[in-house]
């Protein structure tokens, strides 16, 4: 998918008041779904997904970006989500996160700030300076 498209779904999202999260088009029992996942601090309600759905297909329609037929699929990443990107990381700055470093170590606590390069986590041994290369798994974790 190209840049501008995905840029325009963006403005598309950002004036319902989310965020874009992600966009991934995945086989879902034999069925292409582009998945678009939208942020809030707030959390994104079914509504609030039907109503980023309903205004993002007829673009979708007449850019048509997806060669092959597909369902349009809108929803949260989830309370507990996986961390990719220095954006992903400025939406979860204050949560309590896992890292899955590459040499197998994990190490928990709360992700104070993100930028470039890396992040800084605090926990009960101190704070922690994470470069994302070193990384292989960064999600956020929720205690119930």
């Amino acid at each position: 998918m190209s840049s501008q498209i995905q840029e325009k779904i963006e403005k598309y999202i950002q004036s319902c008041g989310c965020e874009l999260y992600g966009i991934e088009l995945v086989k879902d029992f034999g069925q292409d779904v582009l998945r678009v996942s939208v942020y809030s601090k707030e959390g994104v309600s079914l509504d609030k997904c039907q109503e980023i759905s309903h205004l993002i297909s007829p673009f979708l329609d007449v850019e048509d970006p997806i060669a092959s037929k597909y369902i349009l699929e809108v929803s949260s990443p989830g309370i507990e989500r996986v961390l990719k990107n220095p954006r992903h990381f400025s939406f979860s700055l204050g949560e309590e996160v896992q890292v899955k470093n590459i040499d197998k170590t994990i190490i928990e606590g709360v992700l104070k700030s993100c930028d470039d390069e890396g992040f800084v986590l605090v926990n009960s041994q101190g704070e922690h300076k994470i470069a994302y290369a070193q990384t292989k798994k960064v999600k956020t974790i929720f205690r119930w």
